[in-house]
């Protein structure tokens, strides 16, 4: 048992640390605003820093929204790659009571990309929701709102 609970921080972490990088691209793949990986300067070519943008980056341009948005994405994909996997009751459990089983790897890989796509699933929820809320006119290879 203490095994699972150390792959269920582990892949935790590990999620925690991904979904850290990857908001800022995401950000600009929803919105096309100029949010990009932390190496290329993360929000430093958004549009928030453009005087003459008209419309500005939901996320970035309204601190609520972005934090209500990546906050709820960051807390669903960490429950989800932490959660544990099998929490009922199965017959297999008393019959390999004795016998060591070391499916880490497997589980491990599991539990990240749950957290994963878990996480990617409520940023565009939320990013969608926010960006409609304000009128930014693009989101994800959309170029005008359907009302």
């Amino acid at each position: 048992m203490r095994e699972l609970r150390l792959v269920n921080y582990q892949a935790g972490i590990f999620t925690l640390l991904a979904m850290l990088v990857l908001i800022t691209p995401l950000c600009g793949l929803l919105f096309d605003c100029g949010c990009t990986w932390p190496w290329q300067g993360l929000e430093s070519h958004c549009n928030i820093h453009k005087a003459e943008a008209v419309h500005q980056c939901p996320w970035c341009v309204s601190t609520v929204a972005g934090i209500v948005s990546v906050g709820l994405a960051i807390m669903v994909g960490l429950l989800l790659s932490m959660k544990p996997i099998k929490s009922g009751y199965d017959v297999r459990d008393s019959a390999l009571a004795g016998i060591r089983q070391t499916t880490t790897a497997p589980e491990f890989i599991k539990r990240i990309l749950g957290g994963l796509l878990g996480f990617v699933a409520v940023a565009a929820m939320a990013g969608w929701v926010s960006g409609y809320l304000q009128g930014y006119p693009y989101f994800f290879l959309v170029s005008d709102w359907i009302v």
